[in-house]
């Protein structure tokens, strides 16, 4: 039976594309309730279902389903377990809520790792390099019906900001039946989490509502054992409601509404010598997003299949007393595609960006001639497939920027499957860009916490140079093993440049970054003994500069493992671990060591019945306490939190 129901998962495999190909731009749909189609990459290959065993893109699609009934909430948590991400603090310490940037396979800058949710990208050139920090930290789980990592400079075919990759999220889309779920958690650390959804499909129209609330004080400790004295130090509070409707006007078209709005603030507060005794400094960050997106979807003839998006992202931010970031961000993107035959396709398109960026620092207006951004982009995939197990394509986009000259990034990739379907061999290659900020490219100046920062006029756009090769091959039944070997080269890399203790400006490093290594992966099920599950995954990375330093905000070898087991109906129960070896942040514009760490967690769920679910979780159980990020002096460096215990259910009707 297992063996049947393989054949059936190949041969859904195999036909995916050409009913995604036939349905246009619309993700492929099941031919009936007896086949259960793979998982589809839908951000790898812009509006095309293709699945992950077809495509040659290095690609991780995160099962949240799985990951909730884990105990994991929020997308850095989620991200920390996809081989080769580790997750790093900017701008403070990796507490929650705070700026948590991720670090794929060694290489790390807020602005080359791009959000997309529901299809806006989350970006800005014209100075704001805090938006991927702040979307990692503070986006939950419980909105998102789909999230995918794309690694590398395998997503620079979305344009700039996409250099190192691409976090590809959309809110959940209704089905079924009516529900409605209300999840309750609390625990250490005056935690308390609270979510409520309701979804479900009538006829021709889905809807999904999702509202959450998340307060936590993350047990700020500092590296000499002393804690902050200001009694909200560290306290994080958020209120985040998300929306889709979907409504299927006909066969041929579709409209797809969403709206994403967030309120959070966090107690920033630390401690800095400032030559006789130390000095507790504490501000109250703000935040405020909305983000709103309609699209529409059609199938214009057999062949040609058609979408356009219109997106509206705003992001309000008071970073301390006087301190505040302004964005306003409008995108329209038009894409099409004609399948030619049964074995090639074409996708191309258009895609407009607004973005106007502002600060105020000290209750002044920082003003700079190129604060606002006009980008327009031209892209192009054709995808070929001779033969039902070969499968390749080439992309490329065309950006053109009011900061900065055109930029192009291409993009090759190719997928063979055979040995009956049990092993896949995959590589691709890229091209990226990251252009300089709008202040860094001005002559513009602002001074903060005793240092005046100064642009460069003569900075230009960094690139880089990206190559995957891997294998995947079915060892035993529900036995995968993976190994896939990269490489991406940065040139022109933009970095601060010290001109003295009090000033600082920006140049384009000599020389080239490179990180290079390998990721392998484990992971099955032992559908006999208490259906046990597991995965483990490794990656080792070599990330140097060529005068042979190791670049800054970087990590070496990242580990992460899970194991869970049902030893009777209705109960699970599992062990979870995540390491990093070999990390260094930025302290003195040059690269820091910072603690190598592990943190091992264990969780339960038990399910009294169809409408109640008890879980249970215990964080960092050896209660490790390690540096996050390194302070200008060592002994007033934030600490991870301690062990936690957190605990709740879930009610569903």
């Amino acid at each position: 039976m297992i063996q049947q129901q393989k054949a059936l998962l190949r041969r859904a495999a195999a036909v995916v594309p050409a009913i995604a190909l036939a349905g246009g731009l619309s993700n492929a749909q099941s031919t009936g309730p007896e086949v259960e189609l793979s998982p589809i990459t839908v951000s790898a290959h812009e509006g095309l279902g293709i699945p992950r065993n077809s495509t040659g893109v290095s690609v991780e699609i995160l099962d949240l389903s799985e990951l909730r009934k884990e105990g994991i909430y929020n997308l850095t948590e989620a991200l920390a377990q996809v081989p080769g991400v580790e997750i790093q603090p900017g701008g403070g310490a990796n507490q929650r809520g705070n700026f948590a940037n991720p670090v794929i396979r060694g290489m790390s800058n807020d602005t080359a790792t791009l959000p997309i949710i529901d299809g806006m990208r989350i970006f800005n050139t014209g100075g704001s390099g805090l938006l991927t920090g702040n979307t990692v930290a503070r986006t939950d789980l419980f909105s998102l019906g789909q999230a995918e990592v794309l690694k590398g400079s395998q997503g620079a075919v979305y344009g700039g900001g996409a250099m190192g990759g691409v976090l590809c999220m959309e809110t959940a889309k209704g089905e079924g039946k009516p529900t409605t779920r209300l999840f309750n958690e609390t625990g250490s650390h005056d935690s308390y989490t609270g979510n409520l959804t309701t979804q479900g499909e009538k006829e021709s129209l889905a809807w999904f509502l999702s509202s959450t609330y998340t307060r936590t004080d993350n047990d700020i400790r500092f590296a000499n054992g002393s804690q902050p004295e200001h009694p909200n130090a560290g306290e994080y509070e958020s209120y985040q409601q998300a929306l889709r409707l979907d409504w299927q006007a006909n066969d041929d078209n579709s409209l797809i509404l969403t709206y994403r709005r967030e309120d959070s603030e966090y107690g920033m507060s630390g401690l800095y010598d400032m030559g006789f005794a130390p000095v507790e400094y504490y501000n109250r960050y703000t935040f405020r997003t909305n983000l709103v997106t309609t699209k529409w979807q059609g199938q214009l003839t057999e062949r040609w299949g058609s979408s356009l998006m219109a997106g509206y992202f705003g992001y309000d931010a008071t970073l301390g007393t006087g301190y505040c970031q302004n964005l306003r961000n409008v995108q329209i993107e038009w894409n099409n595609a004609y399948r030619w035959c049964p074995h090639q396709t074409t996708t191309a398109g258009f895609a407009w960006n607004r973005s106007d960026f502002s600060v105020k620092s000290g209750g002044e207006q920082q003003s700079s001639d190129h604060n606002l951004e006009h980008t327009y982009a031209l892209f192009a995939e054709h995808i070929y497939r001779p033969t039902e197990q070969w499968s390749s394509s080439l992309a490329a986009r065309v950006e053109l920027s009011n900061l900065y000259e055109s930029q192009t990034t291409v993009r090759a990739a190719t997928s063979y499957r055979f040995n009956n379907e049990r092993s896949r061999l995959f590589a691709s290659a890229a091209t990226g860009y990251r252009a300089p900020g709008s202040f860094q490219h001005s002559s513009s100046s602002f001074s903060s916490w005793g240092t005046t920062y100064h642009g460069n006029p003569d900075l230009k756009p960094e690139k880089s140079l990206s190559f995957d090769a891997g294998i995947e091959h079915d060892i035993a039944t529900d036995h995968t093993f993976s190994a896939t070997f990269f490489t991406l080269r940065r040139e022109q890399a933009i970095t601060p440049d010290p001109i003295d203790k009090a000033n600082t400006t920006y140049c384009n490093a000599d020389g080239h970054w490179t990180a290079r290594g390998v990721e392998l992966a484990m992971k099955g099920t032992l559908e006999q003994a208490w259906n046990t599950g597991y995965k483990i995954a490794w990656t080792y990375t070599q990330p140097k500069t060529s005068d042979d330093r190791q670049i800054p905000w970087s990590t070496r070898q990242t580990w992460s493992a899970e194991l869970h087991t049902s030893p009777w109906e209705g109960f699970t129960t599992g062990f979870g671990l995540v390491a990093a070896v070999g990390r260094s942040n930025y302290v003195d514009y040059s690269p820091n060591r910072v603690d190598n760490y592990y943190s091992l967690r264990w969780f339960a769920r038990y399910q009294l019945n169809e409408h109640t679910t008890l879980h249970l979780r215990v964080e960092n159980i050896t209660d490790q306490r390690f540096v996050t990020e390194s302070n200008f002096t060592p002994a007033y460096s934030m600490l991870s939190s301690g062990m936690g215990v957190y605990g709740g259910c879930t009610i569903e009707f």
